[in-house]
This record gives structure tokens, sequence and C-alpha cells, in this order.
């Protein structure tokens, strides 16, 4: 309402117009178009793009400048509690997951993180969409001990296997019923006890004791609990290792604070950790996996991309949902540019697949293409 009639009156006074009819019509015809135009060019540039390129250049100082001025505004919130009316809170300065990966992916790009921080926070960030059963030991792989075993035997068992916490399941029931959880300094503790000069009677009662009698109960959480949730439980409850149950209440795997915090920071491996098997490269485009590796796994630390909504964790698994059947040795099949072959089955589990490359992948392709140009 302000540009238009100063248009008009600009327009009108343009020599070769003056002799049109109805220059007046005309003029303010022409004139809405060209104000319109020339306003909301001046508002992007002048009132979007030039303040806030500014206000990322100088941030402190231009924030020092308008804080003065910006709480006399809100402090135009009292007048209305006056009235009995509240401000409503404003969301505008919140992110998504998706926006603060960018900011940190972008502070990165510009030298103000190192990558590796980049990748601890795009994880954090990732942990309240992992579920449990992605990254959990499965039930055939879990180290278990029974809970009649002596603590003589015991000790054996756990300097042999080398865990710090060691499920105990009930021996009538099987290794799928996990009832408690066996910390290796308590057995140690009653083995020095044993050892000291406290009497033969004591002794002998000591080395007859079972591992179900000095084990601690054990947390139980279902496989579809996300990692999130599991760390802040794990915190609360004090607790390093956890059961994971599936909709039938089933054991389907154990989970520990050190595999949720792998999803942090990657491998952890002390001086007694036994490296886990690296495949074996025949060539640059073939290699020999376990059947058991996990897919997030193959993702992070070979590449290998697979689909993860299928409803299977494991190589394997992917394997029986491509075949729909249970395999047998050499059977093969192809997917996204490479050849899966079953080397080696341990019963009715595939244990070695052979994986070779037969065609550039997508991202391959892409990264290729990206080199040429």
């Amino acid at each position: 309402w302000i540009g238009e009639p100063m248009v008009a009156g600009l327009v009108s006074n343009v020599r070769y117009l003056q002799s049109l009819p109805h220059l007046a019509v005309y003029a303010h015809g022409i004139a809405i178009a060209i104000a319109f135009t020339l306003i909301t060019y001046m508002h992007v540039i002048l009132g979007e793009l030039v303040p806030k390129t500014l206000a990322l250049q100088r941030a402190e100082q231009i924030a020092l400048a308008v804080g003065a001025p910006m709480e006399a505004f809100l402090s135009g919130g009292l007048v209305l509690r006056a009235f009995g009316a509240h401000p409503t809170r404003r969301g505008g300065a919140v992110h998504s997951p998706d926006e603060l990966k960018l900011i940190v992916t972008a502070s990165r790009q510009f030298g103000q993180i190192p990558e590796f921080q980049e990748e601890m926070i795009h994880n954090a960030i990732e942990l309240d969409s992992i579920t449990v059963r992605e990254v959990m030991v499965a039930r055939p792989d879990i180290f278990s001990l029974p809970s009649d075993l002596l603590l003589d035997d015991a000790l054996a068992r756990v300097v042999e296997g080398q865990h710090s916490r060691i499920p105990i399941y009930d021996p009538q029931r099987g290794p799928e019923h996990i009832v408690g959880v066996l910390y290796y300094k308590d057995l140690m503790r009653w083995m020095r006890l044993r050892l000291s000069n406290l009497g033969q009677t004591t002794a002998t009662r000591i080395s007859r004791m079972q591992i179900g009698q000095i084990m601690h109960d054990v947390v139980v959480v279902p496989e579809t609990k996300v990692l999130a949730e599991l760390l802040s439980e794990f915190k609360e409850r004090r607790r390093h290792l956890a059961v994971v149950v599936d909709e039938f209440g089933s054991t389907a795997g154990v989970i520990t604070v050190e595999d949720v915090l792998e999803q942090l920071v990657g491998n952890i491996e002390d001086e007694f950790d036994v490296s886990p098997s690296q495949p074996a490269l025949q060539d640059e485009s073939v290699m020999l996996l376990e059947g058991s590796a996990n897919i997030r796994d193959l993702e992070t630390e070979y590449g290998l991309i697979l689909p993860r909504e299928a409803g299977f964790e494991t190589l394997g698994g992917f394997i029986l949902a491509r075949l729909q059947r249970i395999p047998e040795i050499r059977d093969t099949f192809e997917y996204e540019g490479r050849r899966y072959t079953v080397e080696q089955m341990d019963g009715h589990r595939i244990a070695r697949v052979r994986i070779e490359k037969t065609a550039q992948t997508e991202g391959e392709a892409e990264a290729a293409k990206g080199a040429g140009s």
C-alpha cells in the first residue's frame, strides 16, 4: 500500500504512456506488478539473507547488540499474564534428530570438530532408534553355566572363557532358562576364602558350594527395548548385563553395557579380549564371513549394506530370508552386485559364507562417477 502508489506515479510520468487512454488504470496495474516484485526482492535480500549472514559471521557481537531490545519485547508477556493469559511456548529453536546430524556434519566439514566426534554424536542420536535385538549376543553364542556347578569346576570354565559376568541357567530346564548371573569377583573371593586359614571344615564346605548359591539376580529386558532406555536402566539398577527375551518370554540372547557403548565409540577390546575373526580376504572382491555376523557390523566395518527391516539381524538370517529354506553347501544367489555362497553348515545353522563382487554396487558406481568428473 506504500509502494504501489509511488510506482504508479512514476509510471504516469513516463512520456510515451501519457497518450494512452485510461492511463490511471494501466498505471496502477503495472505498478502493482512492479511494486510486488521489487518489495519481495528487497524483503528477501535485505530482510532475510543479509541479516542472517551477518548474524552468522558476527554472532557474538550481534547477540550482545540485540539482546537488550529483544528483552523488552519478551517482557511483553508480563502484560498478557496480567490479564490471565499465558504466552504459548514456541518450538522454533527445536531441531529434529536429522537436523542435528546435519549441523554436526557441517561443523566437521568446516573444521570445528574432528571426524570421530561427528561419528560419536551421530551414534548417540541413533541410540533411540536401535533395538536390543540388533546388537545382542544371540542365544546360540551365549557362554553360560548351570547353577549346580561346583565352585572349582566353575573357576576352570570361567578362566577358560575369560568372562567377568556369566549367565547362570537352571540345569533342569536347560540353557534357555537363565536364572541369575555369576560375577567373577565373587567367585574369586570364595576361592580365596577357602584357601585362607579358616579350618578344614570351612574349606570343605566352600568346596561343596554350587555357583547357584552365590549368583546375583539378573536384569530381564524385551528385545524391542531401545538402547537409550537400556543404558539408562543399566545406570539406575547398577547392572552391566541383561537377559533379552522375545515376545513369548523365551531367552533370545544377552546384552552388556559394553555392547551398548560400542554402538557409540566402536569396538572396545582390552588386553584379554580374543579378537574377532577377520574376514578371509582372497582378493579385493572376495571374502569369507561367519554366518552369525551382525548386519550392523557388516555395514560399519566392511561397507556391506543389507536390509534391516526384514526381521533378521545376521548374515545367516539374510540368506535364510532370501532362499526361504534351509540352505545346503554351495547354495548361491546374487543380491545388489554380489554373489553369496554357503561354504559351511553347522547342522541347520549357516557357519560360513563366501561373498564375491559380480558388479559395481550403486554406491561404488556413484563414487567412481564422481572421481571421474
